[in-house]
C-alpha cells in the first residue's frame, strides 16, 4: 500500500499516545551494550508498536520495538525468530526481552539488530528485473518457515495452544461491516459459505508455522538483494496459501504473488485446490483490513478494502 499523506495522518494519530520516557528507553538499553546511546530516531512505520532505531557510541545499531497490553508478544515472537535462523532464514537476532513499567503501564520491550537496506514497499523504483529476483528469493526463504509444522514447534507448542481462527465466527461482525462500507450483503454471504466449503472439503488444511503478516514493509533491500523479515508479531500456525493470500491483496498487482511461488520450494502447495484456496483467503484478508480500518478510524483503508473485496466477490467461482 502506498504511503499517502492520509496515511501518515493515520499513523501518527496511532501512535500519539506512543512515547517511552527517554530514560526507560536508555537504561533498558544496558542490557544490550553499555556503551552510551549516540543517535535515537522513531519509525513511525507500523500500526501496533513504537519503533527506534538506536545507534551506540561504539557503532552498533539495533531496532526496540516496544509494546503495550500485548503481554508475551515478544517472547513468541524471540521463539519463531529464533526457529527461522536455524533454518538459515534473513531474519534479525534478538538481542534482549524485558517487561517494564512507565507510569503503572506495563511495557514490552524487544531489542534487535538492525538489518540493513530499506523496506521493499520503499523500493518499488528499483528495475522490475531487481524486485522480481527480491519476490522470487523471498518465496523460498518463506518456505523454509513453512517447513514447521506442528510437530516441529517442541517447546513453542504453548505460544499457539489458544490459537483459535476466529473468521467465521465473527460473520455477522464482517458482513455488516462490509454492508456498511457498500458492499452487497448477499454476496459476502455467499463469500462466507465458499470459504467455509473450500476449507474444508477435504478435512482441516495443514498447518504450518506463518508470518501472517507478510507484506513488502516488513520486507528489506540492501544492494538489490534480499536482506531481512521483520516484524513477527502476528506469527501463528495456519495454512501457508494465506500468506500468499495477504501478500496478494497488500502488493498486487506491483509485485505479483506469482513470484513468490517461482521461489517456493514445496511447489505441491499449489495443487488443484490451491486457487479456490487462494480466493477464499484473500477475500478474509480484505475483510481483516476493512474490519481493522473501520475499528481505528481510516476511512481510505476501509474504502481500499472494500473495492478490492468488490472484485474478489467478481472473480470468484460461487459454483
Amino acid at each position: 500500500m502506498a504511503v499517502t499523506d492520509e496515511y501518515a495522518r493515520h499513523l501518527a494519530a496511532l501512535h500519539a499516545g506512543f512515547e517511552a520516557p527517554a530514560e526507560l528507553i536508555a537504561a533498558a538499553a544496558r542490557a544490550v551494550t553499555r556503551s552510551p546511546i549516540l543517535a535515537r530516531e522513531r519509525i513511525v512505520h507500523g500500526e501496533a508498536n513504537e519503533v527506534y532505531a538506536i545507534t551506540f557510541e561504539s557503532g552498533l545499531e539495533v531496532i526496540l520495538r516496544i509494546a503495550r497490553r500485548a503481554e508475551g508478544i515478544f517472547e513468541k515472537e524471540a521463539w519463531a525468530i529464533g526457529r527461522c535462523r536455524t533454518l538459515g532464514m534473513a531474519v534479525p537476532e534478538v538481542l534482549s526481552l524485558q517487561t517494564l513499567q512507565a507510569d503503572g503501564e506495563p511495557l514490552e520491550l524487544c531489542f534487535l539488530d538492525r538489518l540493513p537496506g530499506q523496506r521493499l514497499a520503499d523500493s518499488l523504483s528499483l528495475p522490475r528485473e531487481t524486485l522480481h529476483s527480491v519476490v522470487r528469493e523471498l518465496g523460498e526463504q518463506i518456505s523454509r518457515m513453512h517447513s514447521i509444522g506442528p510437530g516441529e514447534l517442541g517447546e513453542g507448542l504453548r505460544f499457539f495452544e489458544n490459537d483459535t481462527d476466529n473468521f467465521l465466527v465473527l460473520e455477522g461482525e464482517f458482513v455488516t461491516l462490509g454492508a456498511n462500507a457498500g458492499l452487497d450483503r448477499r454476496g459476502l454471504e455467499r463469500a462466507f459459505r465458499f470459504f467455509e466449503a473450500v476449507t474444508t472439503r477435504r478435512g482441516p488444511l495443514p498447518r504450518r508455522l506463518t508470518h501472517n503478516d507478510f507484506r513488502a514493509c516488513h520486507v528489506l533491500v540492501h544492494d538489490d538483494r534480499l536482506s531481512g523479515l521483520i516484524d513477527f508479531g502476528q506469527v501463528s500456525m495456519d495454512t501457508p496459501i494465506n500468506e500468499f493470500a495477504k501478500w496478494d491483496y497488500w502488493e498486487s498487482p506491483v509485485l505479483p504473488a506469482a513470484w513468490l511461488q517461482e521461489g517456493y520450494g514445496d511447489k505441491s502447495l499449489f495443487d488443484e485446490d490451491y486457487v479456490e484456496l487462494f480466493q477464499a483467503f484473500r477475500i478474509a484478508n480484505a475483510l481483516w483490513a476493512l474490519r481493522w480500518y473501520a475499528l481505528t478510524g481510516y476511512a481510505a483503508g476501509v474504502e481500499r478494502a472494500a473495492a478490492s473485496i468488490t472484485r474478489y466477490l467478481s472473480e470468484m467461482a460461487f459454483g
